[in-house]
């Protein structure tokens, strides 16, 4: 017994630190991860023990103590608690296209655990916008594509540009009548006839009803 000594309290170091070093690092790679925190992913709200069904998704993702990025449009899709609404849904961003150390995207009240089926009498997700608003791009400086968030209130024709520094068009992103709602489209980097454009700082401007706002950002190769 003494003989294993050395070799029982290092397998206990290893699992402590592992479990200190999971625990704030995990949530951190899910979009509002910090709502609900360890119990994103586990039944036991401090975290460790039997996952839930998002965290059993999650585990197939990553490698056992490893750090690497695992949401994705994938993982974002999948109704892992089969309570209707995807983990996109359900976590604020839809189409998976969040990074960490990005924003959190959408409204935290509206965000509910994807491994959770009872975690739906919160607000319908996003909600109905009760006013215009043009996000900042992210990320920002960029390359090759940005995502570019707004909200609108009502139904109605909305326009997205791309403009140069010399105000000339460069790329109309979209120029179609939208439901209210929060949208995100993504800019790819290319002009109306699909070539890459030079690096340099550009103008998003989005046009619906009397609302006209636009916002510069870098496209940085």
């Amino acid at each position: 017994m003494r003989k294993n000594l050395p070799f029982i309290i290092f397998l206990f170091a290893f699992f402590s630190v592992t479990i200190l070093i999971s625990r704030p690092w995990r949530p951190s790679q899910i979009p509002n991860g910090n709502k609900f925190s360890c119990s994103t992913c586990h039944l036991d709200p401090n975290g460790g023990g039997p996952r839930n069904l998002f965290g059993q998704e999650v585990e197939k993702r990553v490698v056992a103590g490893g750090t690497q990025e695992f949401w994705s449009p994938s993982l974002a899709a999948i109704d892992s608690d089969g309570d209707g609404k995807t983990n996109g849904q359900e976590l604020g961003d839809p189409n998976g296209i969040w990074r960490p150390g990005q924003p959190n995207p959408g409204a935290l009240s509206a965000v509910t655990n994807p491994g959770d089926p009872n975690s739906t009498a919160v607000e319908n997700f996003a909600g109905v916008p009760t006013s215009y608003r043009l996000l900042n791009n992210y990320p920002n400086p960029f390359n090759p594509s940005t995502t570019i968030a707004f909200d609108i209130p009502q139904s109605e024709n909305v326009s997205l540009k791309i403009f140069n520094i010399n105000g000339e068009l460069v790329r109309t992103v979209t120029n179609e009548n939208l439901p209210a709602g929060h949208f995100e489209k993504i800019w790819d980097g290319k002009n109306d006839n699909g070539n890459e454009v030079s690096s340099g700082i550009y103008i998003y401007r989005l046009t619906a009803g009397k609302f006209d706002r636009s916002v510069r950002m870098v496209l940085m190769k």
